[in-house]
C-alpha cells in the first residue's frame, strides 16, 4: 500500500505525463524545405497567370478579322 504522499507524487506525475502528452499532439512539425507563400505571393501568381491568358486571347482576338476575310 502507498503512503499518501507517495499516492500525490504518483497522481502529480500521472498529471504531468498528460499535459506532456497533450503539448506534443498539439506540435505541428513542418516540413523542411517546403516554400511558404504569403497571399500577397499567390495573388501575384494569379495576376501573371490571368495576363498570360489575356494576351493569348488577346492575339487571337487580332488574327479574327483576317481570319473572317479569308473565309
Amino acid at each position: 500500500m502507498k503512503t499518501p504522499q507517495e499516492a500525490m507524487d504518483l497522481i502529480e506525475n500521472m498529471a504531468a505525463s498528460d499535459i506532456s502528452i497533450l503539448k506534443d499532439r498539439s506540435h505541428i512539425p513542418t516540413k523542411k524545405g517546403l516554400l511558404e507563400l504569403t497571399s500577397q505571393d499567390a495573388l501575384l501568381a494569379q495576376n501573371k497567370l490571368l495576363s498570360k491568358e489575356l494576351e493569348a486571347l488577346t492575339e487571337t482576338l487580332s488574327k479574327l478579322p483576317t481570319q473572317i476575310h479569308s473565309v
